[in-house]
């Protein structure tokens, strides 16, 4: 049981981060008024987003895997927990860059960051201590 709530606590604090990433992305840029939402326009306004909102975007992809993945492990200590908050965290990101035509570096960031931010936060977990809070 306790590895079922890390893995759903895990996943839900990885995607609130990413999407907590986007929502700043789009408070700096705001995305210009659509009148229809067809293909071709949102492929050009994702060509004409600037480099700093596709980087921010880019950020919050290991930032959502560490944090979703520690958060997994703090709760269940088990490595398959970070492995499958990566494994969402990959899944949400290759979603939104393949709906859209994004650049190549975007689809390649979207495989490498969330395996290097959930590999870190297996490398700076620690098991608790016998007696110590899981979360405390």
């Amino acid at each position: 049981m306790r590895t079922v709530l890390g893995i759903v606590f895990g996943v839900a604090a990885a995607l609130l981060i990413v999407g907590a990433a986007e929502s700043i992305e789009t408070a700096l840029y705001p995305l210009p008024a659509l009148d229809n939402a067809d293909p071709a326009t949102l492929a050009g306004v994702v060509a004409d987003m600037p480099l700093a909102a596709k980087l921010l975007i880019v950020a919050g992809w290991p930032i959502g895997a560490f944090g979703g993945a520690w958060l997994g492990l703090r709760v269940c200590d088990r490595r398959v927990a970070a492995g499958i908050v990566v494994a969402a965290v990959m899944a949400a990101a290759l979603a939104n860059v393949l709906t859209l035509p994004h650049p190549v570096w975007m689809i390649i960031c979207a495989v490498v960051l969330p395996v290097l931010g959930g590999a870190l936060a297996v490398g700076v977990h620690r098991k608790p201590y016998r007696g110590e809070a899981l979360l405390g």
